[in-house]
């Protein structure tokens, strides 16, 4: 058995892009994106928000409540004690044949995840479902994770613990099936965070009757994007409370279960394929005082190669000498169109909710920078109304 396991680490290391002596350097303009660039309107990125000194960016990891945000859904959340990864992935493998294996990239794992970590261990990986962008670097991550001493909690649904099993890896598991009508799990306690699941469904994408690949995952790696599957199409919504501060973390614009949930200070919510969205329902049940949609970057071109933030999702023509961008034909983001949206959606809650309520509902939209930490510390004091 112990050859058997060694085998497969062999497999998963050959599967992987081999590069770990080679160093990428992450240099992202966001000129011209929404939300960052000041010549298109209001600048609504933590780092430069002179008035909210409280909540602060940094290239460097903070001392104390922390979060990152790796692209697409992917989260880092920690303190000086305990860290845990929601989603992680940054492999983002340019999809040039759709029934190519897709291929972990080591050098980007090990670069942007692990090693800004320091020797911080990760107390627990959750995964919201099986698609390609939220689990496939997730068996690097737990290899490279576990040691004699320390192995992190692995969550998520059968699919995620059936695809880490396929590469025979040694994992502590909890697994989250949603049998007989359970729609809520308590995962426990990390350290000063304390993990809930919430059952939820993956987004309908725009102009199509489907939820991406469906069904149970069977076989070995190498995997390809149609093999990643959702498990009946359940997208898990993590909540997570740090000394009375609540994060909820989700990656579509359908979330269920609201009742479950309670109020919420921090709503990360991913945006695109709204067509079909509770995004109102979510600001009025869970009263937020900041929103922040996540999921909007093209994953699909590697961070090493985005010169120019790409929030274009779909199929884009690229114009002569840009390295980045073009003219979009399918956009499943629709990135800059969201911030004419964002009034509505603070309207249609608002309106939802009792008159004595209102004055009070003024949830703040904010956007993050990836691979840049921000401390939350300040939060979890009780003046949070007045940042």
């Amino acid at each position: 058995m112990k050859s058997t396991r060694c085998f497969f680490i062999i497999v998963l290391m050959a599967l992987a892009k081999v590069g770990l002596s080679q160093v990428r350097e992450v240099s992202i303009s966001y000129d011209g994106v929404h939300g960052y660039d000041s010549a298109l309107g209001q600048v609504l990125e933590w780092s430069s928000l002179m008035k909210e000194p409280r909540v602060l960016s940094s290239e460097k990891t903070p001392e104390g409540l922390r979060l990152r945000w790796l692209g697409a859904s992917g989260f880092e959340l920690g303190d000086n004690k305990t860290t845990i990864l929601i989603d992680p992935f940054v492999s983002r493998p340019r999809i040039s044949n759709a029934l190519a294996p897709l291929i972990i990239d080591t050098t980007a794992v090990d670069e942007l995840i692990l090693k800004p970590m320091g020797n911080r261990n990760v107390d627990a990986i959750l995964v919201s479902h099986a698609h390609a962008d939220h689990v496939m670097d997730v068996p690097l991550v737990l290899s490279r994770s576990t040691t004699t001493d320390h192995s992190p909690l692995l969550v998520g649904d059968p699919n995620t613990v059936a695809l880490v099993e396929s590469y025979h890896l040694s994992a502590e598991t909890r697994l989250l099936a949603f049998d007989d009508g359970v729609v809520h799990y308590l995962i426990g306690q990390f350290g000063d965070f304390t993990v809930n699941a919430v059952r939820s469904l993956h987004p309908q994408y725009n102009f199509l009757p489907w939820r991406g690949p469906e069904g149970e995952i069977e076989g070995h790696p190498p995997f390809t994007g149609f093999d990643y599957l959702s498990y009946r199409n359940i997208a898990i919504a993590y909540v997570i409370s740090y000394r009375g501060l609540k994060f909820v973390f989700f990656d579509g614009a359908i979330l269920q279960n609201l009742q479950k949930i309670g109020e919420a200070d921090l709503l990360f919510l991913g945006i695109p394929v709204r067509e079909n969205n509770t995004i109102s329902e979510a600001l009025a049940s869970l009263h937020p005082s900041f929103f922040i949609p996540t999921h909007y970057d093209d994953f699909t071109v590697p961070f090493h190669e985005m010169s120019q933030f790409d929030v274009t999702i779909g199929l884009t023509v690229p114009l002569p000498g840009k390295n980045n961008g073009g003219i979009s034909l399918l956009d499943f983001s629709l990135f800059g169109k969201f911030f004419e949206e964002f009034p509505r959606y603070i309207k249609e809650a608002r309106s939802n909710l009792p008159a004595e309520s209102q004055p009070f509902f003024d949830p703040k939209l904010r956007i993050l920078k990836p691979l840049i930490s921000v401390s939350y510390t300040h939060l979890t004091l009780p003046t949070i109304l007045l940042v």
